[in-house]
């Protein structure tokens, strides 16, 4: 159940607002280089603090006390965790596009092989990526569960499990997805880094 005393809409607005800052503050720091492990760790636990203060927050505000199941509150929990995290993914993939055009060598077509360097950049978008999905399908299927209601039965129990098996699914494409879409950009702008192997593996000898 989302906390009781937090049903101010002005509350979600300055936690959006804070989500906001931070991913802005890492997507800069980010851009430059100057985020390491620590920084990375400290931006991600924080923008995932307030995800699920903002995920408490509006549930509370949406949520109806006069119906046995609540489908509207549940629908705020869910979209006021998942739809910050993946608000912060598309704009650290913004961030992360115009660091590899301006280091186009962090990212290398080696034979069939992608070859990433590593990024906190990167990792922090998938991070977000992951949670604002799985949290998404997670709090879809409370939706689910309160749209069935007391109706019983293995087909219609099954279909609380859907969301959460989508939300799997979406994690392993959107990941392809993303590094397609980089690859794209460095391509189109003729600065894609591409090695054969056979040619690396004459240079090694």
């Amino acid at each position: 159940m989302a906390i009781e005393t937090w049903d101010n809409l002005n509350i979600v607005i300055w936690l959006c607002f804070g989500i906001l800052l931070t991913v802005l503050t890492y997507g800069v720091r980010g851009y430059n280089g100057k985020v390491r492990k620590l920084g990375a760790a400290g931006y991600t636990m924080f923008v995932g603090a307030l995800s699920i203060l903002n995920g408490a927050t509006l549930g509370q505000y949406m949520y109806d006390e006069k119906v046995k199941y609540d489908v509207w509150g549940s629908l705020g929990t869910a979209l006021g965790l998942s739809v910050p995290l993946l608000v912060s993914v598309l704009i650290l993939l913004i961030f992360y596009r115009y660091r590899v055009v301006k280091h186009p060598e962090e990212v290398v077509v080696k034979g069939k092989d992608l070859i990433v360097s590593r990024s906190y950049l990167l990792s922090g978008l998938s991070t977000f990526l992951w949670g604002g999905l799985l949290l998404g399908g997670v709090g879809i299927a409370y939706v689910v569960m309160a749209l069935v209601g007391d109706r019983e039965g293995f087909l219609i129990a099954s279909t609380v499990l859907i969301p959460i098996a989508v939300s799997f699914w979406l994690i392993a494409k959107y990941r392809k997805w993303i590094f397609k879409y980089i690859v794209w950009v460095l391509r189109r702008k003729g600065l894609l880094q591409v090695e054969d192997e056979k040619s690396s593996s004459e240079k090694e000898i």
